[in-house]
């Protein structure tokens, strides 16, 4: 795990929240994911709105993969 520049205990303990912050970022934005695709499967929709909803939903799990391979490095 990196570690901050200055190392004191105070920026490893802020160092810390954000990368908690960021977990709980990727867990919510899985979870909009999953919605997103419960509401595609279950409503029918104009293909406007389809595409609109697609084109989120893709992303948001782009944003997913690449915080994930970020946060392996840290």
């Amino acid at each position: 795990m990196l570690t901050p520049i200055n190392n004191t205990k105070t920026d490893t303990k802020e160092f810390k929240n954000v990368i908690n912050l960021m977990k709980d970022n990727v867990d919510s934005t899985k979870d909009i994911i999953n919605q997103i695709d419960d509401f595609l499967e279950t409503k029918l929709l104009p293909k406007s709105v389809l595409d609109l909803l697609i084109t989120q939903r893709n992303t948001y799990a782009v944003n997913v993969m690449n915080s994930l391979k970020m946060m392996k490095r840290i």
